[in-house]
């Protein structure tokens, strides 16, 4: 499998872009294929008010970047440094002291949306010599396949993110909080546990293991998201967040995605529609705060 791999990520960084391009509007439609059916449930739940034109329309691109995004992970290996530079910029946000990384010494959370081309946010501390003092820890699901996993883990810690995978990654995370590091936590995964809150107009399970996180050792806590500006193109932003306390940072980053999937097409379609965000959102679980 991995000599199959290498072969496909040297076709894809070494022919021109638009065989990339090709093959993430294929990977896309064959996504649309097998999550069809459920991403029209979603955007349909999400946003009542649209009609069946639009939810066609932005599923199928939210299809084409998620594999857009997965093929980046296959190719950026292979890919000069020259390259990763040119194609990620560092938003001013994530260096300033408002909304970026606090000073070192003191750690962090980071809640991370899954939007297209959240891959290239691993390359942060390659981009910033300030980033790149500091020791960044991931969770992160594993892939299934052996070698699909082996090759992505190393792309995704070619430039100094550690990955841990979600049975001991938490321990890793508070562990690097707790010595003045950077934790990153995805916030808006399908969850079998947690609370259930309203999310864009009806319940779903929520996380509260990054705000809990962040509440124990009393550390800032950030949105941090790729915001996509092209093919394997995007800025990588931050955003503070204001609460304090698990509960409330919860709410606030729910909030926040709200508001942006809210914001326009672009930025919806840049949204993983084809998990099931919702899948858990009803009893046994308990209501948020209770």
């Amino acid at each position: 499998m991995r000599p199959l791999i290498v072969t496909y990520a040297w076709l894809l960084t070494r022919l021109p872009e638009a065989f990339a391009r090709l093959n993430a509007a294929l990977l896309g439609q064959v996504l649309w294929l097998l999550r069809g059916k459920l991403i029209r449930r979603n955007l349909t739940k999400a946003f009542p008010d649209k009609d069946p034109s639009w939810v066609l329309r932005i599923g199928r691109v939210s299809c084409r970047r998620t594999a857009e995004m997965g093929l980046f992970s296959i190719a950026s290996p292979l890919m000069p440094e020259t390259e990763i530079r040119d194609r990620i910029v560092v938003d001013e946000s994530m260096l300033g002291s408002e909304h970026g990384i606090p000073p070192k010494g003191t750690g962090a959370v980071l809640f991370v949306p899954h939007f297209a081309l959240m891959e290239m946010m691993t390359a942060a501390p390659l981009l910033s010599p300030g980033l790149a003092k500091r020791e960044w820890v991931a969770v992160y699901r594993p892939l299934d396949q052996p070698a699909a996993e082996s090759w992505v883990k190393e792309a995704r810690e070619r430039f100094g993110m550690k990955l841990a995978s979600r049975r001991e990654g938490f321990a890793r995370a508070m562990k690097a909080v707790r010595e003045g590091h950077v934790a990153a936590i995805l916030f808006d995964q399908t969850t079998q546990s947690g609370s259930i809150w309203q999310f864009l107009g009806a319940p779903c399970a929520v996380t509260e293991l990054p705000g809990i996180i962040a509440q124990r050792f009393k550390c800032p806590s950030r949105i941090f998201w790729a915001d996509r500006t092209g093919f394997w193109r995007c800025r990588l932003r931050m955003e503070a967040l204001h609460a304090t306390d698990s509960i409330g940072l919860t709410i606030e980053s729910n909030a926040w995605l709200e508001r942006k999937l809210r914001s326009g097409d672009d930025a919806c379609a840049n949204w993983l529609w084809a998990h099931d965000r919702w899948k858990h959102g009803r009893l046994p679980f308990k209501k948020l705060g209770e």
